[in-house]
């Protein structure tokens, strides 16, 4: 190892000691540097692989006989603790002190009774790792909730984000919508609310919906689809590798209403989009790369959707190009 890596390497030591003090607040900081290189997101996530590590090492120890009190030697010069020593010292710590969450972000947080609200502003994709080594990538105008207490219990206020999640039997992994519960087992997953509606998406593993008497287990490859809090859910299929393809840029639908279409192109454009005289109603089939300038975009999706599209103060207004309205 270099002394340029052993020096990105120990700045992120000291963020992962860092973060997980409770009175931590420099997320702005602990981002700017994440995003100064690539390697310091690898030097991170082994610093993270690293405390995991130490911290089931302290766990398991034997307890270690008790130190006994010494009072230092008058005019004895306090000597600097080792870099190794001091970092032994903290593992020790770490244990009783450490928080289960690391939220690594650089939009929006707050903090409301501990429990942090993240958002993303239209248009905008943002990755939040977990200390457990799952993840949540958060497409634009999403809400989620996380409570340092429970930090495999995620609430998707609102919006659309893809879950990587690294399964444990022992502490399953739950996400909730509202008053639904969705159970991973072992799962890469994309969920979106949208005001009362609901759509999972399994791309890995398996989610349970609802998990009780009346579950529903989504496989691979599996979708469901809820219109309203009291509506029944419809299954239907999906590619798993186009699951989460808005994070490259993609957005792939199969028979989808336009009315779904905008509400996918307002988050992913940062642009709203407004049905009208119909076009809401008209169905979709294939991909729309969303790349760009909305304004490319939109002129490129243009003839794909059968629409037309117009400024609307801020807004963009969508019609038949026919300009009749559909049956």
């Amino acid at each position: 190892m270099t002394v340029h890596d052993s020096t990105i390497a120990e700045a992120a030591r000291l963020w992962v000691i860092r973060v997980q003090d409770s009175t931590f607040d420099d997320w702005d900081g602990l981002s700017d540097w994440l995003e100064q290189n690539a390697t310091h997101n690898a030097a991170y996530d082994a610093a993270l692989d690293d405390d995991a590590w130490a911290e089931e090492l302290f766990r398991n120890a034997p307890p270690a006989d008790p130190i006994p009190f010494r009072r230092p030697e008058p005019e004895t010069q306090t000597q600097p603790l080792p870099r190794n020593g001091a970092r032994r010292r903290w593992y020790a710590m770490g244990g009783a002190i450490a928080a289960a969450l690391v939220a690594v972000v650089s939009f929006a947080v707050i903090d409301r009774s501990g429990v942090n609200e993240i958002v993303t502003a239209p248009g905008e994709h943002r990755t939040v790792p977990l200390a457990d080594g799952s993840r949540i990538i958060m497409n634009g105008d999403t809400r989620i909730m996380l409570d340092p207490d429970s930090p495999r219990e995620i609430e998707l206020a609102a919006g659309e984000a893809l879950f990587d999640v690294k399964h444990d039997d022992d502490n399953p992994f739950v996400v909730t919508v509202g008053e639904t519960r969705l159970l991973d087992a072992g799962t890469v997953f994309n969920v979106v609310s949208d005001g009362t509606s609901l759509d999972v998406a399994v791309a890995e593993g398996e989610v349970i919906y609802e998990p009780g008497r009346k579950e529903i287990r989504l496989a691979a490859g599996d979708a469901l689809t809820r219109t309203g809090a009291k509506s029944d859910p419809k299954l239907r299929k999906a590619s798993p590798q186009a699951i989460g393809g808005w994070q490259r840029g993609q957005l792939e639908y199969s028979g989808a209403t336009l009315d779904l279409v905008a509400r996918d192109l307002t988050r992913n454009l940062g642009k709203t989009i407004r049905p009208a005289n119909g076009a809401e109603r008209l169905r979709f089939t294939g991909t729309l790369v969303v790349e760009g300038d909305p304004g490319e975009v939109l002129e490129r999706a243009a003839p794909l959707l059968g629409v037309t599209f117009a400024t609307e103060g801020d807004a963009w207004r969508m019609t038949p190009a026919n300009g009749a309205s559909p049956n």
